[in-house]
């Protein structure tokens, strides 16, 4: 067991680009206690995540945050997807971190990532959606929400906006924070 506090990221939309690089989630409207669905998408776990590469600053900011904390990715993505998303954590950093992916499509994204951060205990989260980082909010002392056009509707004083990973670093290492949410 490791010494070094945990964090956990969110891999779409905050390490790996989403396709065409368009966040597609608002998080509105969202409910804690929705069903998960089987449809197309849960379907073509296998695949759909081919081609992506890493958001800018992810690479550099996660590098650097491993040397202080223990670092653990929490993806909604499927356990089909898990050969594929080694391969690309292998590409990009040169080594697979801990990866927790969804293991059935009865839980919803938010329920899965939720579920983990009870389990893991983070000092931090990183995140794109924002219902899934409100709910997060309510049990991990700091979330960082990726700045998208579709997430920039969300305020709360738990959350922090980044552009990129790399923007955590001072506040994480003990520096001043990024602005709050606005």
């Amino acid at each position: 067991m490791s010494e070094r506090p945990v964090i956990t990221f969110d891999l779409d939309g905050v390490l790996c680009r989403p396709p065409f690089g368009i966040n597609p989630g608002r998080g509105r409207k969202k409910r804690r206690d929705a069903q998960g669905k089987k449809n197309l998408l849960w379907r073509t776990e296998g695949w759909r995540y081919l081609g992506r590469r890493p958001m800018a600053g992810a690479i550099e900011g996660f590098k650097l945050l491993s040397e202080t904390f223990e670092c653990k990715v929490l993806s909604a993505r499927g356990e089909q997807a898990r050969d594929l998303t080694e391969r690309w954590f292998r590409r990009y950093l040169g080594l697979v971190p801990e990866i927790h992916l969804r293991p059935g499509w009865e839980e919803t994204s938010a329920q899965f990532k939720v579920r983990m951060v009870q389990e893991l205990g983070p000092q931090a989260h990183f995140e794109d959606d924002p219902h899934t980082a409100l709910w997060v909010a309510d049990f991990v002392p700091r979330v960082f929400l990726v700045d998208w056009a579709r997430n920039r509707w969300v305020e709360d004083e738990r959350l922090h906006r980044i552009r990129s990973i790399a923007d955590a670093v001072p506040t994480l290492s003990g520096g001043s924070p990024p602005p709050r949410m606005l």
